[in-house]
């Protein structure tokens, strides 16, 4: 019998892979080509990728969700640095630090979500 979150962290790999994908292209896009959600600031807009991001890829691989974690943390410091190359962008220590933000509070919601999976499954 296969376990009913066996499909929803298939989904979940597809969907922080693809949150994965646009962080890299809005970070290292020209401004004028960066994705931008109307009425929302950007450190808004920073924090909720990040999150969305890292509470996919951490939901999706469990076993290596301390890695996944880390290593997004390492991607935004990355990232920052690599904006410094584009002449219409400039990477800022407080990016870094809502990128980090957003991705331990995603880091937080996918622990969750194992957590109400695990009760779940002993209920049914």
């Amino acid at each position: 019998m296969t376990d009913p979150f066996d499909q929803l962290r298939r989904f979940a790999t597809v969907l922080g892979w693809g949150a994965l994908f646009v962080i890299l292209f809005a970070t290292l896009s020209p401004l004028d080509l960066r994705p931008h959600i109307p009425e929302m600031s950007a450190d808004i807009e920073r924090f909720l990728a990040y999150l969305a991001a890292g509470c996919m890829l951490a939901f999706a691989y469990p076993r290596q969700r301390w890695l996944v974690l880390g290593g997004m943390v390492v991607l935004a410091l990355g990232l920052e640095w690599g904006q410094t190359l584009e002449a219409t962008r400039h990477g800022r220590s407080h990016d870094v630090v809502v990128k980090v933000l957003g991705t331990l509070a995603g880091g937080a919601l996918a622990i969750s979500l194992d957590f109400l999976a695990r009760r779940l499954r002993r209920i049914a």
